[in-house]
Order: C-alpha cells, then sequence, then structure tokens
C-alpha cells in the first residue's frame, strides 16, 4: 500500500464512490419535455445530478500538503483531505464553467447544494480556533484503507503544528464511524431544505485532539 498525494485524475472514481450516498438528498431532476424523447430526456437529467455530486466532491477536494490517496497494486482505495479555515479552492469556477443546458428549476435545485455546503463549511468553521484544520472529505472503498489513510492524515497534522481536527457530515453518510474512531459530536441539528415529513435530514459537526 501507498500514501501519496492526491492526482486528480481519480477524480472521476471518487464520484462513482459517493453517488450511491449523496443520491438520496432531495435533487429535482425535473427536466421539460417539450423538445427531448424520453431517453435524452433521462440523459440530461442523469448528467445534472452527476453534476451535483461531482461539484460536491470538488468543493471539498483542496491541493495543498494534506490532500491524500491510498493506492493498493495501482487501484485507488481511499482519499482523505483537509483544508485550513481561510483555505479555498477553484470548484465554484469549475461549476460555472459545466453548468450550461440546465433548466430554471434544476439550477435553482443545484443552488440548494451550494448555499447548503456553504452553510455548513462557515458554521464548522466559526467553532474552530485558529490552529485547527477541518477534514473535508474521506472516502474508502476497501475495508480498512480509511483508517490507515486517516490515521496518516492525522499524523501529519500533529507534525504541521495542529491541535484539532473538525469536520460535518450529515445522515445520508456514515456518521456513526466517526465516534467510535475518536471524534467527539459538536453539535448537530435539523436541516429543513432536504427533511421530508417522515424522516429528519440531520447535520452533524465532528471534532477529534489531535
Amino acid at each position: 500500500m501507498n500514501i501519496e498525494p492526491f492526482d486528480s485524475k481519480y477524480i472521476p472514481e471518487i464520484v462513482d464512490w459517493v453517488t450511491p450516498l449523496w443520491s438520496m438528498m432531495d435533487y429535482d431532476t425535473e427536466v421539460s419535455m417539450m423538445d427531448f424523447d424520453a431517453e435524452v430526456s433521462e440523459k440530461i437529467s442523469n448528467k445534472k445530478q452527476d453534476l451535483d455530486v461531482e461539484f460536491i466532491v470538488r468543493h471539498n477536494i483542496f491541493y495543498n500538503e494534506f490532500a491524500l490517496q491510498l493506492v493498493q497494486e495501482k487501484k485507488l482505495q481511499a482519499v482523505a483531505f483537509a483544508a485550513r479555515k481561510e483555505e479555498e479552492n477553484d470548484a465554484l469556477q469549475w461549476l460555472e464553467e459545466n453548468r450550461e443546458n440546465l433548466s430554471a428549476k434544476e439550477a435553482e435545485s443545484l443552488q440548494r447544494v451550494v448555499e447548503y455546503l456553504e452553510h455548513m463549511d462557515a458554521k464548522t468553521c466559526s467553532v474552530m480556533e485558529k490552529d485547527d484544520i477541518r477534514l473535508t472529505l474521506f472516502a474508502s472503498n476497501q475495508r480498512g484503507c480509511g483508517s490507515l489513510i486517516l490515521q496518516q492524515l492525522e499524523e501529519r497534522l500533529r507534525r504541521a503544528g495542529f491541535k484539532a481536527m473538525y469536520l460535518w457530515t450529515d445522515s445520508d453518510c456514515n456518521h456513526q464511524w466517526y465516534p467510535r474512531h475518536g471524534f467527539t459530536l459538536v453539535e448537530s441539528e435539523v436541516n429543513e431544505n432536504f427533511s421530508t415529513p417522515e424522516k429528519n435530514f440531520m447535520t452533524y459537526i465532528f471534532c477529534k485532539k489531535l
């Protein structure tokens, strides 16, 4: 196993990993049938949802010294990314370059996703100190590899002088994993935008001392 700096060529693979999880969010993928047959409309709708998920991935990737990937036998198995409070990336620029051909309703739905991410990022940063850092994206495709890459990331963060690592997640993700691995729940809340009458959509902020 090799833990090495992240290579952006793996972004499509990460999108494939997380799409089954994140596709449960209430994305509105309605497409007008006026000018397209069913097959074409379905492809456009799927493309829109793919855009949502890829934007979320890119929103959380920061190309710094803490962008790591774990590769085993030339196959990507896990990734982990961390960012300082003030750190920014080019995800919004990428989105503007790739959001053509969306209907007004689709664009509105996508904007809800953008606002949700920005709200939770800001909320997480508001409880952080200057020597804290955020775990922005953490995903694994192989049991055990996630723990290995996270341990390596934590070691690098400690050596860099960070005191605590924060993250936010929600009820569409495996949020139960974090308390079992040394993270403490800081706060949680119901997100009304993605909740349904049958189920609350919960968000969680966790912290782990380094």
